[in-house]
């Protein structure tokens, strides 16, 4: 392990060092260049922006142990807080014009390091290599690592590969690299064969045969599973599974059998009515390692909203109407607008198996489906993971042909389209079931900014002694708090309410809600909110809906009043890292 060296220290010694380098806050074309370097005794001190587009190549490449052997001159890392911002370098000769090529033996060190981690380093001449004063070769200048998937690319970030002979031994072990990445599509469906059959086509034509398909059948009536099995007959890389029913268990569940089930070492949450364009899966896996979920971009017809996480171009709203043609055509004629990749999530997203396995895989907590996948990206988040959305892969997706709008959608007179009819009642309950979990779970609801990526506010430990309580009251009350507390006078509506409500959680609801008696509830909870419900309006109720952001952001502790609520903050302790992994 490296010494770590505080950048406060660096700020408070600066007017010691010569200044060799000042570009910090150097922004080109919307991208940080930001960099600072500095010498020192007999060393050199390299500082980045946070924001500097190749401080987390470093990083990376540090952590996977790139640099081990082949950059002696690294002494220490340089850090703010708990992140990496730079490096300390000791100085040395460099090798510089005179030599025509780098010497062999180091040469193959530097080649067996991009074959041992992906990772390679672009600009590999004898500007970038010193002797040190123990006499061993060193690379320098070491934030000029990429990932190899990204070799084709990294021009877009003003870089060149030389020389031009380390190039084409780098561009096999890219081939390599990629040919032996496979994604295992896991596809579950329920009564959606003319979609699914249509999603297949797409993946077999443009992507070929190598990738595996997983497919489960949820209890279809419509042909789905003889349908399968044959195509499992006749495409030995497509697995299959169902549930035999009589109940429906929804993709939630059949999500993760199906991960159980994939056989390579990457998988896809992949839509049944998804079309897979052309080079969507080289364009995903370019940037996918462990420890990252890549989503590719959804094109998709205006049956919905705009944002800036889709394409909005109506290609088609049903499978016998869809403009292959027309869509390939547009996607080559550069009018898609390219764009460097966001952080927001969506499927379809691709991660390692392992990765999800770490965490639990999807919550059946939401089962049959709805907000799954909300709940899976929060927990991706916390555990670190990177979130990645690609602008040069894409799907069409026909969007909600499962049992939201399980009757499709149709064009008026005039050619616009909408979805049919109206969502299924099976939808309506089964969402307002998985919301209310959600905020039990996390004590607010679904939050994310533009490009969809999660908004977490923290969890806390929150309790409510609600007075002049109902039946009615408690309903809209319960999911928002650790446990509610009533009165005796109140208790008759809380049989009712476990009556109806428990079936539609796996929380214990005799557990959450008691009765205050002449406890001091105060102490029992971190935090305490009073208030009588009587007094409760659509408006103070919003106090309850953002209480885990309020509290976050007053950061005090003790006995407060705002409105009709009165606090009593113990602590503000927050546990939503507790809930990352998915014991069930």
């Amino acid at each position: 392990m490296l010494e770590k060296i505080n950048l406060i220290d660096i700020s408070m010694r600066q007017d010691s060092y010569e200044s060799i380098i000042n570009k910090a806050g150097r922004v080109v074309d919307g991208v940080s260049h930001g960099r600072t370097v500095l010498k020192g005794d007999g060393v050199y001190y390299k500082i980045f922006d946070m924001e500097y587009c190749r401080r987390e190549n470093f990083v990376k490449a540090y952590e996977d142990g790139f640099f081990d052997e082949i950059a002696p001159a690294l002494k220490s890392l340089i850090v703010d807080g708990y992140d990496i911002v730079g490096y300390v370098t000791e100085a040395g000769t460099p090798l510089g014009s005179e030599f025509d090529e780098i010497p062999k033996e180091f040469y193959e060190q530097v080649l067996n390091k991009a074959k041992k981690t992906d990772m390679f380093f672009y600009d590999l001449v004898a500007s970038n290599i010193i002797r040190t004063e123990d006499g061993k070769l060193s690379l320098v200048d070491l934030e000029s690592v990429y990932h190899i998937s990204e070799l084709h690319s990294i021009d877009k970030h003003n870089a060149k590969v030389k020389p031009d002979y380390y190039f084409t031994e780098l561009n096999k072990l890219k081939e390599k690299y990629m040919d032996e990445r496979v994604i295992s599509f896991i596809q579950p469906s329920r009564n959606n064969l003319k979609y699914l059959k249509w999603s297949y086509n797409s993946i077999r034509k443009n992507l070929g045969y190598r990738h595996e398909i997983c497919w489960a059948d949820d209890f279809s009536d419509d042909g789905t599973w003889e349908w399968m099995q044959e195509i499992a007959e006749e495409d030995k890389n497509v697995k299959i599974h169902r549930n035999e029913g009589p109940k429906r268990l929804g993709h939630t569940i059949l999500y993760d059998t199906l991960v159980d089930m994939a056989t390579s070492d990457i998988v896809m949450i992949y839509h049944a009515d998804m079309y897979a364009c052309p080079k969507m899966d080289e364009e995903v896996l370019k940037h996918l390692e462990r420890g990252k979920v890549v989503s590719a971009t959804r094109i998709e017809p205006p049956l919905h909203p705009n944002g800036p996480e889709k394409i909005l171009h109506d290609f088609g709203i049903e499978p016998e109407e869809f403009d292959e043609e027309g869509l390939i055509y547009w996607l080559n004629s550069g009018m898609v607008t390219e764009k460097e990749p966001t952080k927001g999530i969506f499927a379809p997203w691709a991660i390692y198996k392992d990765d999800f396995l770490a965490i639990g895989g999807h919550d059946p907590l939401y089962a049959p489906q709805s907000k799954e996948d909300s709940d899976i990206f929060n927990r991706f988040v916390l555990a670190g993971y990177e979130l990645k959305q690609t602008w040069q892969g894409f799907v069409y997706h026909m969007t909600c042909r499962g049992s939201r709008f399980k009757d499709g959608a149709m064009r008026n007179p005039a050619g616009q389209v909408f979805m049919k009819g109206r969502e299924s009642s099976e939808w309506l309950a089964q969402n307002l079931r998985s919301t209310r979990n959600f905020i039990r779970k996390w004590g607010h609801m679904v939050q994310h900014d533009e490009y969809l990526k999660p908004i977490i506010p923290p969890k806390f430990d929150v309790a409510f002694v609600a007075y002049n309580c109902d039946a009615n009251m408690l309903k809209e009350l319960e999911p928002w708090c650790s446990k509610i507390y009533l009165d005796l006078s109140d208790s008759d509506c809380i049989g009712e309410y476990v009556k109806e409500e428990q079936p539609n959680t796996k929380y214990d609801l005799d557990e959450r809600i008691k009765l205050y008696g002449h406890s001091k509830i105060s102490e029992l909870h971190d935090v305490c909110v009073e208030f009588d419900c009587q007094k409760l309006t659509p408006q103070n109720f919003q106090v309850i809906v953002n209480l885990s952001q309020m509290l976050q952001d007053s950061g005090e502790i003790g006995e407060m009043e705002y409105d009709i609520f009165k606090f009593f903050i113990k602590s503000l302790d927050t546990y939503e890292k507790e809930l990352i992994v998915c014991e069930s």
